[in-house]
């Protein structure tokens, strides 16, 4: 491991000089003999860094919040034995260049350490070579002028595009994204009512996509079920369904709903020729009625059974039953985030239910809504129709057995 090189270069120590600041991520460029790098760190005003040289000199340290001071020889080796004492990963960061790990009382350190868990939970590991070599994932896609339209309405590409865009600024990356695309697609965004300025960026952006203002009930989920019942998704053979997510999860660092939205779109849309690869696999096996983000494919080893029901458990029991599913035969396997490509009949099951009139008004809640229920359906229904799931992960498409 590269922390473990032996090397005199001098280590760097980074002191927060913005004051106090909740809940914020700040964004650090590191500049090292041959490559740059932008780290995310979470910023408080008791919580520093260290920077450890592992491949050379470092040519810049960039960022608004920290102030950079390069440490004597003797300081430089008391932080190069801390960091080689280190043996869990989450307390560190290690790139081709160099190491990173914080400083400050225990409350202030955990804020790294959890941060970082979390990233790798959401598949973004901060110094995973997916970032390093795709940082548009903590940066969003870079805005592009000119793109090719989806086709006309009447003229029923092979695919539709879902999108349920409920804050301004999520648009951006969706629309990053979309230009970006090859495969012909028609585009359905739907949105709730007060939302002028994000629909007339949509209908700016893409002037032949189909914008559905409803009502702000059921977040993401039960618009596209209400597009799914009223038989408008019938006339394509693939849908994909993605969302402007941005939720904090109750708490932690809200950052972390852009990266899961920019993961999400990377392995569904995004990834180098991922779209065209994901159409390839539903044309070459008819059996494959849903795929979706294998980084979010939950239960899993980063978010084992309970976690994964969290307080949905019967919800979810009692709309599987009435699917054709009895409790003691149903299996939790779902995609987190509620992203996916999905063939309409693969999810005629869960459109029988009719769940789009009942979901509730906006609640706030964070956990134990219908639609957190629904959330863990999408695949149940696929199977109940009859298909398999499969798994992205940006670059491939492979069948998801559980």
């Amino acid at each position: 491991m590269s922390r473990f090189r032996i090397s005199l270069e001098r280590a760097t120590r980074l002191t927060p000089n913005r004051g106090a600041l909740d809940n914020h991520v700040s964004q650090v460029r590191i500049g090292g003999a041959s490559t740059s790098q932008i780290v995310l760190l979470p910023y408080s005003q008791g919580l520093g860094y260290f920077i450890v040289p592992t491949g050379g000199p470092m040519r810049s340290i960039g960022g608004d919040d920290f102030q950079p001071e390069r440490l004597g020889l003797l300081p430089t080796l008391w932080v190069r034995l801390r960091l080689m004492l280190m043996f869990k990963k989450k307390k560190y960061l290690e790139f081709d260049e160099f190491s990173l790990f914080c400083y400050g009382v225990k409350p202030e350190r955990k804020r790294f350490t959890t941060f970082n868990q979390h990233m790798f939970n959401t598949g973004v590991a901060l110094d995973g070579r997916l970032v390093t070599s795709h940082p548009e994932l903590l940066q969003g896609w870079a805005p592009i002028e000119h793109a090719t339209p989806p086709a006309p309405l009447a003229s029923t590409p092979a695919a539709a595009i879902v999108a349920h865009v409920y804050y301004d600024d999520t648009w951006p990356d969706i629309a990053g994204v979309l230009k970006r695309l090859s495969i012909p697609f028609d585009l359905i965004v739907t949105t709730a009512p007060g939302r002028d300025r994000l629909v007339d960026a949509v209908v700016r952006d893409f002037p032949g996509a189909e914008v559905v203002v409803t009502e702000n009930r059921g977040r993401d989920v039960r618009p596209f079920l209400d597009l799914l019942e009223s038989g408008r998704l019938d006339r394509y053979r693939y849908v994909c369904k993605i969302h402007g997510k941005k939720s904090n999860d109750g708490g932690r660092i809200s950052y972390l709903g852009a990266l899961w939205r920019r993961r999400s779109l990377f392995d569904l849309l995004a990834g180098p020729g991922i779209a065209e690869a994901i159409v390839q696999a539903f044309e070459a096996d008819p059996s494959v009625g849903i795929i979706g983000p294998r980084a979010f494919r939950l239960p899993s080893e980063t978010s084992p059974l309970e976690p994964s029901w969290g307080k949905t458990r019967p919800k979810v029991l009692e709309l599987a039953a009435k699917m054709g599913v009895a409790p003691q035969e149903f299996r939790l396997d779902f995609y987190g985030g509620t992203m996916f490509w999905a063939r309409p009949e693969a999810l005629r099951p869960l459109r029988e239910l009719k769940l789009a009139r009942a979901f509730p008004e906006e609640q706030g809640l964070l956990d134990g809504g219908l639609e957190h229920a629904t959330e863990r359906l999408f695949t149940t229904s696929a199977v109940v129709a009859g298909f398999t799931l499969a798994d992205s992960d940006g670059y491939e498409v492979t069948p998801g057995p559980r």
